[in-house]
């Protein structure tokens, strides 16, 4: 565009040259002022042309590098909101992190007498969804198989293999885990066993309770600390219901848990513990109702 307004330039300078040496070898002043009104006359519509097409070519011109500028400056705030989003993300995920870190922490001044080992979970078995879990702590960081696993919200389950630096957990909601427990409310105190169901994958069951035992809507479950894998007094669940066996002389609880498994991210691994736990004695009956050893036994270590 510049090139073709610097050609119609020239052109106009050419033609006012003609028309001045034409002017000049012309005799007479009247015969110069008139060709000088001729040459003014026969360009002005040109310039006027010219002016107008040099103004619409400098505001298009002008135009455009507005539209480029705002364009660069659209696309540098969009990156700056983009990395700010990013940053409050990072941010929020930093703080949900310090609050279950908190409230772990918390949780470990209430129970000296256990020591932990925090974990992170890194994957849930695909086969086994809601019943075993992966820690990213092993035997490197002395995790042992049957070692029990809580949160500051109560008992999780138990270490069932170990590997160098991932571990398998599992979960109270397993139809294959058994849990002893029984009912904190002290005008109860029932025993009974809490395991996995497999028609309600997030709701366990307290079984073995017999007909006529004292078990309602509301009680808290804690383990009883008997089998010598969970110490006593982790907290397990809360009744939900209370369902009698067709036919039998039993019922059980339905249960809701205390630590809400879908949202698991950090898990207390108990590594040692120095309360003293029961342990079944050798000769004692392995029916419901048996009869645990009276004789304190110091564990190994954690629920062991």
């Amino acid at each position: 565009m510049r090139f073709i307004h610097k050609k119609a330039v020239i052109l106009l300078v050419a033609v006012l040259t003609v028309f001045l040496l034409a002017g000049t070898v012309a005799k007479g002043k009247y015969q110069f002022a008139f060709m000088e009104q001729t040459v003014i006359t026969l360009l002005t519509p040109i310039e006027y042309v010219l002016g107008k097409l040099g103004f619409a070519i400098r505001h298009t011109s002008s135009f455009t590098r507005q539209i480029m500028t705002v364009y660069r400056d659209n696309q540098a705030l969009k990156a700056e909101n983009e990395g700010l989003r990013q940053k409050d993300v990072n941010t929020t995920e930093i703080l949900a992190e310090n609050a279950r870190l908190r409230g772990m922490l918390d949780y470990k001044k209430t129970v000296p007498q256990f020591d932990f080992i925090t974990a992170q979970v890194i994957a849930r078995d695909p086969g086994t969804w809601t019943s075993i879990i992966i820690i990213n702590r092993g035997a490197a960081d002395g995790i042992a198989k049957d070692m029990a696993v809580v949160t500051a919200q109560g008992l999780v389950g138990n270490v069932v293999t170990v590997y160098n630096n991932a571990a398998k957990v599992q979960l109270i909601l397993d139809p294959r885990s058994a849990v002893g427990c029984l009912v904190q409310r002290p005008e109860s105190r029932v025993a009974g066993i809490v395991e996995g169901s497999t028609f309600n994958s997030h709701a366990p069951r307290m079984i073995n309770i017999a007909r006529d035992a004292d078990v309602i809507k509301g009680d808290k479950i804690i383990t009883s600390g008997f089998g010598g894998i969970y110490p006593k007094g982790l907290l397990v669940g809360e009744v939900m219901d209370i369902v009698n066996d067709e036919g039998g002389l039993l019922k059980y609880a339905v249960l809701k848990p205390a630590v809400d498994f879908d949202r698991l991210e950090e898990v207390l691994i108990i590594v040692q513990s120095r309360e003293v736990q029961l342990v079944p004695s050798a000769a004692a009956p392995t029916t419901p109702g048996q009869t645990w050893s009276s004789s304190p036994v110091q564990p190994k270590g954690a629920g062991q």
